[in-house]
């Protein structure tokens, strides 16, 4: 149980760091910056793309670096994705200081993929060596 707590802790609080950033601190607070980027979806991005990233390595870790896929699909991807289309309701529904935008939800999309991705590639290249090794 304890290896389990251990495992969940970390994604939990970077999950609520981004819940903290992106509901309760009001828009006007955001500093300004050049309009040249779009800033805001980058720390999207940046936050989804960490939020998955530590999911699935403490998923990878939790099971020894043999995880079941459909799990860890969830874990890493679906439930973050999950996570931020819930945020993007609530700033709508429920906290007049903020506002929703379909724009931040593809953005947080995009970070959780971007992880997922890296995360499968250095699964199969991990297991390639694996099999090398073994022969």
């Amino acid at each position: 149980m304890n290896n389990y707590l251990r495992h969940i802790l970390l994604p939990v609080f970077v999950g609520f760091l981004i819940f903290t950033v992106t509901c309760l601190i009001s828009s006007d607070d955001v500093p300004q910056l050049p309009q040249i980027i779009a800033w805001d979806k980058i720390a999207h991005f940046g936050m989804f793309f960490v939020l998955s990233a530590v999911s699935l390595f403490d998923y990878y870790r939790l099971h020894n670096g043999r995880p079941r896929m459909s799990r860890w699909v969830f874990w890493g991807f679906i439930l973050p994705v999950i996570y931020g289309a819930a945020i993007e309701l609530m700033q709508k529904y429920f906290f007049s200081s903020r506002s929703a935008e379909l724009a931040d939800f593809l953005a947080d999309l995009l970070g959780s993929l971007t992880a997922w991705l890296i995360a499968l590639f250095l699964y199969k290249k991990n297991r390639k060596q694996e099999k090398k090794l073994s022969l």
